[in-house]
């Protein structure tokens, strides 16, 4: 089974503290699904919602929105043990 996760990454510089902060700390999941067409809406849907900036120029600024977040469909292939 495959399990395709929404995630979205902020950019890692904290503006309030002026420090680098780690992927961990500045990431996570949005939502599951096992329906790659239902991600992909979702992912969509999320992008064009202007909840996580603007996402007009993110070609020219490798993904990132004008906000500072990246968005991003990532699918894993499961294995059920009996």
């Amino acid at each position: 089974m495959k399990v395709h996760a929404i995630l979205y990454e902020f950019s890692y510089f904290d503006k309030q503290e002026h420090k680098i902060r780690p992927p961990d700390e500045v990431g996570g999941i949005v939502a599951l699904y096992e329906d790659e067409d239902e991600a992909k809406k979702r992912l969509q849907k999320e992008t064009d919602s202007g909840k996580w900036g603007n996402f007009s120029n993110a070609s020219e600024n490798g993904g990132w929105s004008s906000e500072g977040f990246i968005l991003f469909m990532e699918s894993v292939e499961l294995i059920r043990r009996a």
